[in-house]
Formats: C-alpha cells, structure tokens, sequence
C-alpha cells in the first residue's frame, strides 16, 4: 500500500511556463506532482510540461 499524502498544496497558474517558474524556485521539488485541470493528466512530469509549455508559445 502506497504512503498516505498528508499535506497538499495547490498552487494555481494559467500556464505551463508558470509551472515551471514555480518548479525552478522550489529548493526541492521531491514529491511534488503537477495536474492540468483543463485536459485532465495527473502526475505530469518536468518533461511533458516543457513540451505543454512549448505549444503555448507557438
């Protein structure tokens, strides 16, 4: 059985690039996961977050 989360945080942005403004300030982004409430895909990682943000910028 997975540990259990205790602690949330929802840190609310317009856009990918935003994310990834926020992921570069953290100290640690160990246990941090990312979800796109308009498309629906949890648990996205670093890299399929540039790939969203480079598609906005186009």
């Amino acid at each position: 059985m997975p540990p259990k989360t205790r602690f949330v945080i929802h840190i609310g942005c317009d856009t990918a690039e935003q994310v990834l403004d926020v992921l570069n300030d953290l100290t640690s982004t160990d246990g941090v996961t990312v979800a796109d409430s308009q498309t629906g895909m949890t648990e996205l990682s670093r890299e399929v977050i540039e790939q969203l943000a480079n598609a906005e910028r186009e």
